[in-house]
């Protein structure tokens, strides 16, 4: 998993680690939660902050009971963390097994939602309108549907001259 390339504003980031025996390169859990600190662009301020504490308790070790050494962290990436689109980011996590210690860093950029949706959602609604099948053309109310014709994705009341004068999507 590391860490997406990319996340959109407003949305969640997971990266994950797995930590090893530093003498025998086995998998083994941290003498500690690892940490991270996540900066914008060149700055040497962090911008956020934290561990990797999934909340379970111990070294908070993602799915204990089935591995070892694994660690997992998802944050909000909003302007109110600190997250700013266009701005590249980078993610230094820091862990201590058998008392040394490692680290790795990912990077990602941070870009913005088109039209306030989803890249995935705006795509869906440029092909439904594109490519997809359309019904009632000439009623009054246009639907499409998505590319594989199973569910109404845009819904348009226009009037005579087909101006469009509502727009619902699904």
């Amino acid at each position: 998993m590391g860490c997406p390339s990319e996340v959109e504003i407003g949305d969640n980031l997971t990266f994950a680690i797995v930590t090893h025996d530093p003498d025998t390169g086995a998998l083994t859990d941290v003498d500690a939660v690892p940490s991270y600190l996540i900066y914008e662009d060149s700055n040497e301020t962090a911008i956020l902050t934290g561990d990797m504490d999934d909340g379970s308790g111990a070294n908070s070790e993602f799915d204990d009971a089935n591995t070892t050494g694994f660690y997992v962290k998802t944050i909000a990436c909003t302007a109110v963390n600190g997250f700013e689109a266009g701005k590249s980011y980078t993610i230094y996590i820091e862990a201590t097994v058998d008392g040394d210690t490692g680290g790795i860093c990912y990077a990602f950029k941070a870009k913005a939602k088109v039209g306030g949706v989803s890249t995935e959602e705006a795509l869906r609604r440029i092909g439904a309108i594109t490519s997809g099948i359309i019904s009632g053309a000439g009623t009054g109310t246009e639907t499409f549907k998505d590319f594989a014709e199973s569910a109404s994705t845009i819904v348009i009341t226009v009037d005579g001259s087909g101006n469009r004068s509502a727009i619902t999507y699904n």
